[in-house]
């Protein structure tokens, strides 16, 4: 499954004008498919791919500490059991955690909806 890139757009727009911080949704392989900073999307994301790899919430707590990061938190979402895309939220981590499970909620939500999507 392929989370489709218009949906994780309007996602990322849409916890942004909640919380107001910069959000990403990457793909499994690190690839940044969706952001509210347009600039970023196409571009590698390494510890989203780490985090897809490991399965577990990375938090980043200083810039560039990684190729193509900012401090923030990263999220895996899975579908049917898979990691498919990491949610990235950029800020402290202390302060934007809530709205990466905010997002997290949302997508998963929205997968049940269109069972799965594709794109």
């Amino acid at each position: 499954m392929k989370i489709d890139s218009s949906i994780a757009q309007q996602i990322v727009d849409t916890v942004k004008d909640v919380c107001g911080h910069n959000i990403n949704f990457i793909s499994s392989e690190g690839k940044i498919i969706a952001s509210t900073d347009p600039g970023r999307v196409g571009t590698f994301h390494e510890i989203g791919k780490q985090a897809a790899i490991t399965e577990q919430l990375l938090e980043v707590t200083d810039d560039d500490s990684f190729y193509g990061t900012h401090k923030g938190v990263n999220l895996p979402f899975f579908w049917q059991g898979e990691c498919v895309a990491v949610i990235g939220i950029s800020g402290d981590p202390d302060e934007v955690r809530k709205y990466a499970y905010l997002a997290f909620h949302v997508t998963c939500l929205l997968s049940e909806f269109f069972d799965g999507w594709s794109g």
